[in-house]
């Protein structure tokens, strides 16, 4: 029971509690000791218990141990025989006095020793064997009566000897301990050890379920690992935002419930089954049951009294909210039936007292289906999520008219798959039968699949299935043929559909809709031909919702507007995050990451947003998400130079793809690699990979095709290839002339002025810096440092430091290390001395250039890499070389490795 890590070898969080328990197991050697721990049911006190037994195993002090056995509470001196019995055999070795009390005790004969001195017996006793012993006792407050009276005198006498106890109870320090005694109350555990330890105990939870645990559990340890949606439907608890208890959750209860009088139990399950908290209510549903209202009133009584709730202003409150679900699990069908008809007729509000009546009607209800729908209604925080699906679910089942209960099972489905809820999107789904519907029933079984993640790949074919469910569906239902669309055009760009099929969207869309084009149409056409809305304004007249923010991100992301996109996205990542729709939130983390790499002025935040979305969107089955998370992932490890990590990353973005079927994420896995072998010197190879990729240029997915441009023309010219990436640049800016983003507009100034002629490059390079150009940093240094580059080839050296030293800063700044060497070693070339070289007799020795090339050699590059990085020609490098080596007194590479860096 609580925060312990599998296999029993430590506590998860606990830091308190481990060092108070080994500053105790420290001190045994100096006499008796004792060590109290208190907190509620399942809080973690038996793990604490564990660890010091193991921590003590581990120091060779002998334990004993005694705990709680629920069938031997009326057995008197039950615990106290289960402590001593490892020593019973030595009994012989004490006094006949003292031997005489505890056999006495454990023959159960009518004479009883007092507490006092049969503890003294049994202290002596442990204390037979050398040096410190250490006993522990859990449940302590369980234990049979005689038991516990005798070891709370052993707890007091034991100071002088060597036995040292731990004694763990729920109740908080009781007066039998002595005053020197040590004492701590277990908390819950904080949100990142709970998180941890739910993860440790169900690592194949789905990440939104393992969120509803987090927030029904409040950091109860027994509950994060026993708390799960399960795969039987949403039962009772669901109704006031609850999931079902376990037989162990509720065996930790089960003794203070089975102390409750009929009146008790009677007035508890009403209690906990109820939605509402008022106590008059309560109580007048409790009236309702045997007993009647004085029962009621009694019951109410006894049950705050044991402190089981609490009364305050006329409301009743759970102090520990898992009581609730262990008296529903306790509680049999027919009871829990019968407290729900009472609240139906107590609870004042209509959509409270729907859910308790709909719990005992067995045929359709139309009207009461309706009175619980608005149950429903957003937003749906921490566990609210839990009723709404409830609410849903049992409204469907009241559903007279098929297409009502399909249309409820459609929402449900949408809400719990938005939550990241991907089974009970599947189950919910399953209740829809199309041949009971038939348009309206495949339609919205083509829009589940398509919503709900994990699906089996399909073809292309679904595009034109989709548009003509779309079509039917029209007139009667305008929203669902909206999202039909909308995923047809998904489909459209995951799948990199020709022509024939986006023309087929696209001639649906306008068939149905009018202009102006509402948010999912901009969406939908986005996403067949992001061209084509790129100069369309994103902002409505009335602030968007959070479905519309998310949809207006998305199109903004496509058409390459990255900075408008941030605003969108970042706005829906809030609201997903605030409501729970952690279904989202893939979709919206791999887009943030990927603008993040243009926008950010340091790339901690776009690692952490792509590690955070590849992590949920595996756990939401998410595949096509996970893998844009990778390539966020691959093509920020390449830029910083992390290059066995970014080949990886291409490497999984592959297989990936054949995995799905589709071809959209190999641009992230080109990319990745390119950077890879750009950021080592092979600017011929990097050119060569990225032309590949514009042989069919402009396709209406050609967003990060224009970011590949940008690191085309940074390789165009060490490559030698500056002609080829002119036209390239040239039929790029022809087609894009009647609407581009502002990432393209700065990428073709850029590449405008790294392939100008020496006349009009000056001023192309001052149009590419100028205002506004610091807002796309990486862009902004690839400039500046290319400036700097064109300076220096010039002979402009000292103009051109400037410009390579906002370089170097820029990119170190943002972590894109390869880069910022590369800007160092123009300064060096530069005449500009790094002041971390001051004494160093390498950098005396060697000019500026020399030393670059030294140090790009020492990493293992070729003569020609060198020469591609460099601008030079290789038999320029080959020439350096022959000089460095003997002013260096090397003879290999190897050997200039070590000289210039002899750690």
């Amino acid at each position: 029971m609580g925060a312990r890590t599998p296999g029993g070898s430590g506590l998860i969080g606990r830091e308190r509690e481990r060092d108070l328990v080994s500053a105790f197991l420290a001190g045994l050697s100096d006499g008796g000791r004792i060590l109290h721990l208190s907190g509620v049911p399942g809080i973690g006190k038996t793990a604490v218990v564990r660890f010091a037994v193991d921590a003590a195993a581990r120091q060779e002090v002998p334990v004993l141990s005694t705990s709680w056995v629920p069938d031997e509470r009326r057995l008197r001196y039950a615990a106290l025989h289960g402590l001593l019995r490892p020593r019973l055999p030595q009994l012989r070795q004490l006094p006949p006095e003292e031997r005489s009390l505890l056999e006495s005790a454990f023959a159960g004969y009518a004479a009883e020793p007092e507490p006092e001195h049969l503890a003294r017996s049994a202290l002596r006793l442990l204390a037979l064997a050398p040096g410190p012993v250490l006993v522990c006792v859990d449940d302590f407050d369980r234990l049979d009566a005689a038991s516990r009276d005798t070891i709370g005198h052993m707890a007091r006498l034991c100071g002088p000897t060597q036995v040292s106890l731990v004694v763990a109870e729920r109740a908080a320090p009781a007066a039998w301990l002595p005053a020197d005694a040590l004492t701590t109350v277990l908390t819950p555990l904080p949100a990142a050890e709970a998180r941890e330890l739910v993860h440790r105990s169900r690592p194949s939870a789905a990440h939104a379920e393992a969120e509803l645990v987090l927030a029904v559990a409040q950091g109860n340890p027994l509950a994060l690992t026993e708390l799960s949606l399960g795969g039987n439907g949403l039962r009772d608890a669901a109704g006031f935002g609850m999931l079902p208890a376990t037989p162990r959750l509720a065996d930790a209860y089960a003794e203070d419930l089975r102390a409750l009088s009929a009146a008790g139990h009677g007035v508890l399950l009403t209690a906990a089954l109820s939605t509402s908290s008022a106590v008059q209510e309560i109580l007048d549903a409790g009236a309702c049951l045997p007993g009647g209202t004085q029962a009621a009133r009694a019951g109410l009584a006894e049950i705050a009294e044991r402190g089981l709730v609490g009364v305050r202003e006329h409301h009743i409150r759970f102090p520990e909210p898992l009581i609730r679900t262990a008296v529903l699990h306790t509680a049999s069908a027919a009871r829990r039936m019968a407290a729900h008809a009472a609240l139906g007729q107590s609870v004042t509000d209509p959509a409270h007292a729907a859910w308790h009546t709909a719990q005992c009607v067995t045929g359709a209800d139309e009207e009461l289906a309706k009175r619980l729908e608005s149950l429903a209604e957003g937003p749906w925080p921490d566990a609210g999520l839990l009723r709404a699906l409830a609410a849903l679910e049992c409204a469907a089942r009241l559903s007279a008219d098929p297409e009502r209960q399909a249309d409820r099972l459609l929402r449900a489905a949408e809400l719990a798959c938005h939550h990241g809820l991907v089974e009970q999107a599947r189950q919910h789904a399953r209740g829809i039968d199309p041949d009971e519907l038939g348009d309206l029933g495949s339609a919205m079984l083509l829009w589940l699949h398509d919503l709900v993640p994990g699906s089996l790949p399909v073809g292309r074919e679904r595009i034109a299935q989709l548009c003509s469910a779309a079509r039917a569906v029209a007139a009667a239902h305008p929203v669902l043929a909206q999202k039909l669309l909308h995923a047809a055009a998904g489909r459209c760009w995951w799948q990199q559909a020709g022509a024939t099929d986006r023309d087929l969207v696209v001639r649906t869309l306008k068939e149905l809709r009018t202009p102006p084009w509402g948010t999912r149409d901009i969406a939908v056409l986005a996403l067949t031909d992001p061209l084509s809305v790129s100069h369309l304004p994103l902002r409505t007249s009335e602030p968007p919702d959070p479905d519309q923010r998310l949809l207006l991100g998305q199109a903004a992301h496509l058409t390459g507007d990255l900075a408008q996109a941030a605003v969108f996205l970042q706005e829906a990542e809030a609201a997903a995050r605030a409501d729970g729709r952690h279904g989202r939130l893939p979709h919206i983390l791999a887009a943030r990451a990927l603008g993040e790499i243009w926008r950010g002025s340091e790339w901690r935040t776009a690692e952490a947003m792509a590690a955070e979305g590849r992590m949920i969107a595996t756990g939401l089955e998410h595949r096509n998400f996970a893998v844009r998370a990778i390539g966020a992932q691959g093509v920020l490890a390449a830029l910083q130079g992390r290059h066995d990590r970014a080949r990886q990353c291409a490497a999984e973005i592959d297989e990936a793809s054949l995995h799905l079927g589709q071809g959209q994420h190999l641009s992230l896995a080109t990319l990745t690699r390119v950077l890879t072998a750009s950021g080592t010197g092979r600017y011929a190879e990097a050119y060569t990979q990225l032309r590949a990729s514009f042989t069919e240029l402009l396709t209406p997915y050609s967003f990060e095709q224009f970011w590949g441009l940008a690191f085309l023309v940074e390789a165009a010219l060490p490559a030698g290839e500056a002609d080829d990436a002119r036209a390239v640049v040239e039929q790029i800016d022809h087609r894009t002339r009647t609407g581009r983003s502002p990432l393209l507009e700065r990428i073709l100034d850029y590449a405008g002025a790294v392939l100008a002629p020496d006349e009009e490059a000056e001023n192309r390079y001052r149009a590419a810096l100028g205002d506004g150009s610091e807002q796309w940093p990486l862009l902004y240094a690839m400039t500046q440092f290319s400036h700097g580059v064109w300076l220096r080839r010039r002979r402009r050296v000292l103009e051109s430091r400037a410009p390579l030293t906002t370089a170097e800063s820029v990119f170190r700044s943002l972590g894109a290390m390869p880069r910022a060497e590369l800007a160092a070693a123009e300064l060096r070339a530069a005449g500009l001395a790094d002041t971390t070289e001051s004494g160093n007799t390498t950098a005396q020795v060697l000019s500026p250039q020399q030393l670059t090339i030294a140090r790009l050699a020492a990493q293992g590059l070729t003569n020609r890499a060198i020469a591609e990085r460099l601008q030079l020609s290789p038999r320029t490098v080959a020439s350096h070389l022959y000089q460095i080596f003997p002013k260096l007194d090397v003879t290999s590479r190897a050997q200039l490795a070590e000289k210039l860096d002899p750690r």
